[in-house]
């Protein structure tokens, strides 16, 4: 199973940690309630039953050694119920009826003045039977009460003892489960707040590492907030440090290999030997390399910690760059067609300017001699198309084209470091420049197609 299978939510936690808890005890309840319900309507139904059989043994009298009764009306009448049970009774003396139903069970009588309970069937009844016992003076057999009564008022009882006693739970448990979702949403209020807050950050064209407010935080988010300020102000100086390494290496180091270079050039132009020339050629060539390596390494940090934020006229940087790329490549033709309502683009226009340079100088070291630059408004935003004559690349060397030091199979016979476009990949990304490096199909060459956005109003 993998991890993003195993997530789970924090309204499922808790409900699960506590509605489950919650219904088990519910459910506990339910069973004990249940349990003291039934012995609650069993106690009391059967004192209506014990209350109506000692009416009738009240009115029990004798006459010549016999038992009689007269049946009183509200002996029976205890036992009504709106549930209509069915109810009989018997008078017994010895094995003789003195009244009532001759059917109804005869079970084990008590002892004189005792009284018992006993379930029977009687008439397709299940009833609870009565029996007491006296000793009427003058008569020489006990006499026994017997009276039944069917369960349907009983189990009515219950049933609705029982609906009280399981609502109540359920009512809690479900209020609970429906009070989970607007606490959690309480609760992690705060803590989405700070996502928000963290999001936006994210998003943003230029890092922020200030530290986060914490007074908003809840107590126990307070220790992850205080790690990340921590290590924000570890990477602020970080940051710092690299800016002033660029800085500080821009000044000290590009410098003396400017002059180097220079130098080299006067001493080759004055070498006897044609020995001496080919060394103080070969060492121009690499310190002018090591130069370029250096630029194009501070161009990448610069792209990294510079603000994206700005707006920039395409049409000035381009025809800068054309000036700059016929002055570099004295043996390219660098044409250039430029609308005069091109507009301007979104973006820090040195970060733009440093794709454009990259893109067309690329296009000039391995264009074979001739590179065209287009520039169009295009719905939202500006539109440059920058294409060469050269070999082209094949689909597998553009995947690979954006990937530091990586260089296609013209770029071998160059002198660069493979940065250039690893450069251009880093700050369109962050300017949000789309960009498509394709072959020129049918035709040779590489076509570099940019889309920028127009500044907001």
């Amino acid at each position: 199973m993998s991890r993003e299978t195993r997530r789970s939510s924090l309204v499922g936690r808790l409900l699960l940690a506590q509605i489950v808890p919650l219904a088990l005890l519910a459910a506990a309840l339910t069973v004990a309630g249940a349990l003291a319900a039934r012995a609650v309507v069993e106690k009391s139904s059967d004192r209506l039953l014990a209350g109506s059989a000692a009416s009738i043994v009240a009115q029990i009298g004798a006459r010549d050694g016999q038992a009689q009764v007269a049946l009183p009306p509200w002996a029976l009448g205890l036992l009504d119920s709106p549930e209509r049970d069915a109810v009989f009774y018997a008078v017994r003396q010895g094995p003789r009826l003195v009244t009532g139903y001759d059917d109804l069970p005869r079970l084990p009588a008590p002892s004189p003045n005792e009284t018992n309970f006993a379930y029977a069937r009687m008439r397709g009844y299940t009833v609870r039977i009565v029996q007491s016992t006296v000793m009427v003076p003058g008569v020489e057999d006990p006499v026994v009460v017997a009276v039944a009564q069917s369960l349907d008022s009983r189990r009515a009882s219950v049933r609705e003892l029982l609906f009280n006693l399981i609502g109540l739970p359920v009512l809690l448990v479900a209020t609970a489960a429906a009070l989970v979702v607007p606490a959690v949403g309480w609760g992690l209020a705060p803590l989405r707040r700070l996502t928000t807050e963290l999001t936006t950050r994210a998003q943003a064209s230029r890092p922020d590492l200030t530290p986060i407010d914490a007074a908003d935080a809840p107590t126990e988010l307070t220790p992850v907030v205080g790690a990340f300020n921590h290590m924000m102000g570890s990477l602020e100086r970080f940051t710092r440090a690299l800016e002033r390494f660029s800085a500080d290496a821009s000044h000290q180091l590009r410098t003396p290999l400017s002059v180097i270079v220079a130098n080299l050039a006067l001493l080759e132009r004055s070498a006897a030997s044609p020995r001496d020339k080919a060394l103080l050629g070969d060492s121009r060539n690499a310190a002018a390399n090591l130069r370029q390596v250096l630029s194009q390494f501070l161009a990448l940090a610069r792209s990294e910690a510079a603000a994206a934020d700005g707006e920039a006229d395409l049409a000035a940087l381009l025809t800068t760059i054309q000036i700059e790329a016929v002055r570099a490549f004295p043996e390219v033709e660098v044409l250039a067609r430029l609308p005069a309502d091109l507009g301007l683009a979104r973006g820090n226009s040195v970060l733009v300017g440093e794709v454009l340079r990259n893109l067309v100088f690329n296009a000039c070291a391995y264009g074979a001699g001739k590179v065209i630059i287009l520039a169009a408004p295009d719905g939202d935003g500006p539109r440059v198309v920058i294409w060469d004559h050269g070999r082209g690349m094949s689909e597998d060397e553009l995947r690979s084209l954006f990937t530091p030091f990586s260089r296609g199979a013209a770029g071998h016979a160059s002198t660069g470091a493979g940065l250039g476009l690893a450069i251009v990949r880093s700050i369109t990304r962050r300017l949000n420049i789309g960009l498509v490096l394709r072959p020129r199909h049918p035709r040779p060459g590489l076509v570099a197609d940019l889309r920028f956005s127009a500044p907001q109003p």
